[in-house]
């Protein structure tokens, strides 16, 4: 994909080497760069997937890392139905009303 000019995008730089990670930490951590990922505006003329550019954060912070996502969404929820708290709501309700719940 294309990213135009002023499109908001995502970017990753790596923050932290491994190198540079401090000891104290679990192995399969220190073993692993630490990345930081941040959204703006790109400010170069055109940006691709995987390819360096420049972008500005909304608190207008001029940032250089990897393009990894144009127009990105969030992409967090609350995890899958469990059909167990239809039973506790119920039951709560139940409780509080000063009803039978079974």
């Amino acid at each position: 994909m294309l990213a135009k000019k002023g499109e908001w995008v995502l970017i990753e730089q790596i923050f932290l080497s491994a190198e540079q990670r401090q000891s104290n930490i679990p192995q399969d951590t220190q073993t692993t760069d630490f990345r930081l990922r941040i959204k703006g505006f790109l400010m170069d003329e055109t940006g691709r997937i995987s390819e360096s550019c420049h972008i500005q954060t909304k608190t207008g912070r001029m940032i250089h890392g990897v393009l990894i996502d144009i127009m990105p969404n969030y992409h967090h929820s609350f995890g899958d139905y469990l059909p167990l708290t239809a039973y506790i709501e119920k039951q709560l309700r139940d409780e509080l009303m000063g009803e039978s719940y079974e």
